[in-house]
Formats: C-alpha cells, sequence, structure tokens
C-alpha cells in the first residue's frame, strides 16, 4: 500500500513539473504580449513627442527597441499587442476595479467610475494598465506622479535588453552563480547538489540538514521546495514525511522536466526572525554601475513572507516587501504587491505583530558592502538585482536577477525613478553611452 501511495506521488510530481514547464513558456507569451499592449502609448509619444531629460531618453531608447523587432515572434507578440490593445485595456480596467475599487472606495472615498476613468487617461499618457494602478497607488495623486515611473514594459522588455550582457555572465545559472561568487570572495549560499534527468539517483547525497530546493534556472519563487529535517534522514515540507530514498525519487522526478538546486536552508538573525511566517526573509538590492563603472547600490526593498506562506518570501508570490532607507537601513511601512488592495499596509507584520516600520536591519552597511562587491564580480552587468538574506554572521547573497523587477522597488516610492533618482539618471547615462539615444 505505501509503495502504491509513493509510486503515485512519484507519478503526480513528474506530472506537476511537465506542466510547469509548459505553463511557464505559455505564462512568459502572454507577459511579453502585455508588455507590447503598456509599451505601446509610451513608444508612440517617445516618437511623436519630446520627452525631456533623463526619462526622455530612458523613453526614445524604449521607442527604438519597442519598433525593432529582433526575431519572427517578437513581430507577432508586437502585432497581436497592438491589435488586441482596444480590448484588453478596458477588461482590465474592468476586472481589476472590480476587485479593488469598492476597498478603496470603502478606505478613501474615491468612486469607482473615477477609478475607471483614472485608468483610461493614465493608459494614453503613461501607458498604465489597470494593475499597476493600483500597483503604483495611482488612485492617488495619479496625473502627477505616474509619468515619475518607469514602466515594467520600459525596463523588461525594452532598455534592460538593450543593456544585457554579451558574455554570458551566469546570474540565471545558479551553479555557475555560486562558484563565480566563491571565487570571487563572495559570501553566498552554496549548492549542495545539483539534479538534471541525467543525474542517477545513487549519485544524489541529501545533506542531513533543513533544504531548500528551486529551479537551476526559476525565477520569483516559483517551484521551490522546503524540506525541513525532522529526523535522521528524515525530511519533512508540512505535508509529507519523506526519508532520504523517497525524497530523492521526489526530487529526481521533479528534475526529469525540471533541473533542480539544493541548498541549505539559511536562518534569519534573530533581530529579524519574527518578521516573516517562516520563508526567509531578504533585502532586494538594486545596484547599478556609474559613470566610472563603479558600482552603486541605488535602491532597496526588504520582502518577507506572511500568514500561511513558510517557503518563499517573493512579493509576486504574495509576500509583503517595504521600503529601506538607503542612509541607515531603516524600514518603512509594508504591503503586498498591491494589485489586490485589500491588505493595504501594515507598519506591524500582519501575522506576528512584530513592529516593521522604523526597524532598522542589522548589518546593513555590510549588506551594503557586499552588493557592490558581488557586482564586481560580475562587472559585464550594468544592472543587477541582489537578494541578500541577513543570518547571525551577517548578509549571504541568495542570488542576483540580470533584468530585476522596478514595480518591486517603485510601489514603495511616492515618486518613481524617473523623479531626479539616481538609477533614473544612470540608465540614461549607459544607453547614451552605447549609441540609444541620439
Amino acid at each position: 500500500m505505501r509503495a502504491g501511495f509513493a509510486s503515485v506521488a512519484l507519478r503526480n510530481a513528474t506530472a506537476h513539473a511537465a506542466s510547469m514547464v509548459s505553463m511557464r513558456r505559455i505564462a512568459v507569451e502572454l507577459e511579453r504580449t502585455i508588455y507590447v499592449v503598456a509599451g505601446l502609448p509610451i513608444a508612440l509619444r517617445a516618437r511623436f513627442g519630446r520627452g525631456e531629460g533623463d526619462c526622455g531618453d530612458v523613453r526614445r531608447a524604449f521607442c527604438r527597441r519597442y519598433w525593432s523587432p529582433q526575431r519572427p515572434l517578437e513581430w507577432v507578440e508586437l502585432i497581436v499587442g497592438v491589435v488586441l490593445a482596444p480590448l484588453v485595456v478596458p477588461l482590465a480596467a474592468l476586472w481589476f476595479t472590480a476587485r479593488n475599487g469598492p476597498v478603496i472606495r470603502q478606505r478613501e472615498g474615491k468612486g469607482i467610475i473615477r477609478h475607471l476613468i483614472d485608468q483610461f487617461q493614465l493608459y494614453v499618457s503613461a501607458g498604465i494598465l489597470a494593475p499597476w494602478y493600483y500597483i503604483l497607488s495611482l488612485h492617488r495623486d495619479g496625473q502627477r506622479r505616474a509619468p515619475t515611473f518607469l514602466q515594467r514594459c520600459e525596463t523588461k522588455w525594452g532598455v534592460f535588453l538593450l543593456l544585457r550582457s554579451r558574455d554570458g555572465s551566469p546570474l540565471s545559472d545558479k551553479v555557475a552563480f555560486a562558484k563565480r561568487c566563491e571565487a570571487n570572495g563572495v559570501r553566498c549560499v552554496p549548492t549542495a547538489f545539483y539534479l538534471d534527468d541525467s543525474t542517477a539517483l545513487d549519485a544524489l547525497a541529501l545533506p542531513d540538514v533543513d533544504l531548500f530546493v528551486k529551479p537551476a534556472r526559476g525565477r520569483g519563487g516559483k517551484g521551490a521546495q522546503r524540506w525541513d529535517r525532522i529526523g535522521p534522514s528524515m525530511w519533512s515540507n508540512g505535508q509529507d514525511r519523506l526519508d532520504a530514498s523517497g525524497l530523492g525519487e521526489r526530487l529526481r522526478a521533479t528534475a526529469k522536466q525540471l533541473p533542480l538546486i539544493g541548498q541549505q536552508r539559511v536562518e534569519p538573525h534573530p533581530a529579524i526572525a519574527t518578521l516573516t511566517s517562516g520563508a526567509l526573509p531578504t533585502v532586494r538590492a538594486l545596484t547599478c554601475l556609474n559613470g566610472s563603472d563603479e558600482a552603486e547600490v541605488v535602491a532597496a526593498v526588504f520582502r518577507m513572507s506572511f500568514g500561511s506562506s513558510r517557503t518563499v518570501d517573493n512579493i509576486h508570490a504574495g509576500g509583503l516587501a517595504c521600503g529601506v532607507a538607503l542612509d541607515g537601513g531603516v524600514l518603512g511601512p509594508a504591503s503586498n504587491l498591491g494589485a489586490d488592495a485589500r491588505l493595504g499596509w501594515h507598519d506591524k507584520h500582519p501575522t506576528t505583530g512584530a513592529q516593521i516600520e522604523g526597524t532598522r536591519l542589522p548589518f546593513w552597511e555590510e549588506l551594503r558592502s557586499l552588493a557592490i562587491r558581488a557586482h564586481e564580480a560580475f562587472a559585464d552587468r550594468v544592472i543587477v538585482g541582489w537578494d541578500i538574506a541577513i543570518d547571525a554572521d551577517g548578509p549571504i547573497v541568495v542570488e542576483g536577477n540580470g533584468s530585476p523587477d522596478v514595480d518591486l522597488m517603485q510601489r514603495f516610492m511616492e515618486l518613481g525613478f524617473c523623479q531626479r533618482h539616481r538609477f533614473g539618471e544612470l540608465l540614461a547615462h549607459h544607453l547614451r553611452i552605447r549609441g540609444y539615444v541620439g
């Protein structure tokens, strides 16, 4: 009977991994089509209008990339996005307003019809689609604030591609990433094992510790697994209890479709251990090369899990985050990504009750220094978003992101990266020196 249950679990794991791979491909294409829709008014205004200052240059560079697809699939995405824009914009506005409008009306008194009017106006003037109307809190003084934000379509689908590394710097390969960090003296969570469809089961040696397992080339915390040691060579993910053989078979089944890495799970510093419902909290530190090709930390947020989440802290996976003051590591008020407005803003952790706003992170200056040293080890990259944990011994790099999410940063800013912000200045500088802006 037990062997039968194990067989079913293995088949389910294999099917789930295959489904994840297929869904990821579909999600990428949908995401890119949405970027086309969001970028259309920005690209049109940049082509026929005159933007001033650093962000005017960034948007002209984005316009150049937008209207110059590099592959046949990009041409398809551009055509489909432009054709679907008149349908996507109102449907998205209706959906997200129905979800968030009543909450905002009750909390702040702004009528639902006004939300819809705002969203249509802001789409035409600034490429704001419905989710970002709420993510960036543009129901508050949106006409003034919207132009100051760099949009996700302008960065991840646009100018970040123009600044992409050409030497294969291994940010997306987590095994090679850890090796590069170790070789350059950057404290980083080491890889305990790597598993893919060519790895023999008897070659997999699981360390007898709490384990964190994730896709070797994943993003956003998707596919991550947490296995806590509950006895000698016994682990639990909160539902299943498996010995070394059972866990090895479970991971092997997933790795046939999706290569995995395993790490010893890091425990947070005692000073921030109550700012999470169980997952390791991390700082996302955004670094950018300056005019002297030296790395600077230009923005940071602190990410936390809450509720029943105990595996990842990623805000796109339902976590919390808050801004971090660069000059002292002090935390601001926390919220979720904002596309669902029900949670609102909190000065205390909604699960543990621990104080968030005003808390000073331990080892803050050491964390900033570590982010800069890490960027030096990947100096071919202009921009990197570093996920850095803080344990009892200080900051430790979890991973680096070569195309970091600007929503995560700007969600916690009154005005965005286009309002005389250092990141906007440096981004424009690098686009100019590479000839993307005339």
